[in-house]
């Protein structure tokens, strides 16, 4: 009995140069789009912003009503700080702004916030330096708690 010659070839158990490269091609395309999707517009930013100083803006208005104290806030070019009479929980120095080109455009950089319960109608008007046409407001009608306003 003949037997027809067998060629054995060696099986490979691994990838080729061509298939990690193609996955590495793929995995590159997936993570920059997700970084580019993941990219924040300067409204965004502004938005942010305004939401965050929403939140500071609301509790200094409790701590000042809860502790009888006048508390002010002031803006200044590179952020904003609460001035307290008194012990307070609120950061001391100034808060940053988290885009350094975020700037209070409104006529009034200071507002008061207490110690009555409730305050009189206030507002402050965020931009940024770059442009005049991003602008988002914040107020209050002195009964509700400060809110985005356009």
């Amino acid at each position: 009995m003949h037997r027809a010659p067998t060629h054995s070839k060696a099986k490979s158990h691994g990838f080729t140069l061509l298939e990690l490269l193609v996955v590495l091609l793929i995995m590159a395309l997936g993570s920059a789009g997700v970084a580019w999707s993941l990219r924040q517009t300067p409204e965004q930013a502004l938005e942010r912003e305004a939401q965050r100083l929403i939140y500071w803006l609301e509790v200094a208005r409790v701590q000042a009503s809860v502790q009888g104290q006048r508390v002010q806030w002031v803006a200044t070019p590179l952020g904003y700080s609460f001035w307290v009479n008194g012990p307070s929980t609120l950061p001391k120095g100034i808060i940053p702004w988290l885009a350094s080109s975020t700037q209070v455009v409104s006529s009034n950089s200071s507002l008061v916030l207490g110690p009555e319960p409730i305050l009189s109608p206030q507002s402050i008007e965020l931009g940024m330096q770059d442009t005049n046409t991003m602008r988002i407001k914040i107020s209050t009608n002195g009964l509700s708690p400060f809110a985005l306003s356009r």
